[in-house]
């Protein structure tokens, strides 16, 4: 968890967060304040950050880890230039296609109306709410841009 600067990045969180929600909670907190050292963000901005952290931790702890409390997330968050913000979640977890889940043909397909929660719901509030949505091959990593003013 260092922070370091140089002209271009700054890095705002790097390390791992115990597999629980109560520990990402208190790490979403204080990775808010560790943006606004950096970038003042308006009210907007400072809760669509706060979903976007909150929905990838949550989905890796849920989903990813299946909350088994002996896995742990890794999260790297950082600014690029002065208002490019950079958060990228991996989970320890076999993956799966977030490119497909994001499909809205195939999440119609593969869900109803009430189980909206299993067919990529926080995915499809998390892209709403960032510019960049990238995943790695495997499938339990998650990268997100997010342009700040």
């Amino acid at each position: 968890m260092g922070i370091f600067q140089n002209e271009k990045i700054k890095q705002i969180y790097k390390g791992f967060i115990l597999n629980d929600a109560h520990c990402a909670c208190e790490n979403i907190m204080s990775i808010l304040n560790r943006i606004q050292n950096y970038v003042s963000l308006n009210s907007d901005q400072y809760f669509d950050v706060r979903i976007i952290l909150s929905e990838l931790l949550q989905n890796a702890i849920k989903h990813g880890n299946e909350s088994e409390r002996n896995k742990k997330i890794y999260m790297r968050v950082h600014l690029e230039g002065n208002n490019i913000l950079k958060i990228t979640v991996r989970d320890q977890g076999g993956g799966f296609n977030g490119y497909k889940t994001l499909n809205e043909k195939m999440c119609r397909k593969i869900c109803d109306v009430q189980n909206l929660m299993e067919c990529g719901r926080g995915l499809q509030i998390v892209k709403s709410l960032c510019d960049q949505m990238n995943f790695n091959r495997r499938g339990n990593c998650i990268t997100v841009l997010k342009k700040l003013g």
